[in-house]
């Protein structure tokens, strides 16, 4: 997955049922933001535990690579492409629709 979920964190403080039903529907993570800036992640509780699996992550390898494994990390190129990504959001934004 290149571009993941997201969702905002006023979004999920106010609409948090949705966002559940959201990550339960991707099964996949959502990327929490808060002011531009990824502050967090949220799961549903099925998928944490078929990424702990299917990681590996319970039975064997030691701690960092299994926390790798769980989070899902990117490479720098990934990285990249999506900070990218977000700065071109971010530059589309039109301060007048938020009057």
């Amino acid at each position: 997955m290149l571009i993941p979920y997201t969702t905002t964190a006023t979004q999920l403080q106010r609409n948090y049922k949705k966002v559940v039903k959201k990550a339960k529907l991707v099964k996949d993570a959502i990327i929490v933001f808060s002011n531009s800036v990824p502050e967090g992640v949220y799961m549903d509780y099925d998928t944490y535990k078929r990424k702990l699996m299917s990681s590996n992550i319970a039975t064997d390898g030691d701690k960092e690579n299994k926390l790798l494994a769980l989070a899902g990390t990117w490479t720098k190129q990934e990285a990249d492409e999506f900070n990218r990504v977000v700065d071109e959001m971010n530059e589309r934004i039109d301060p007048e629709d938020w009057k």
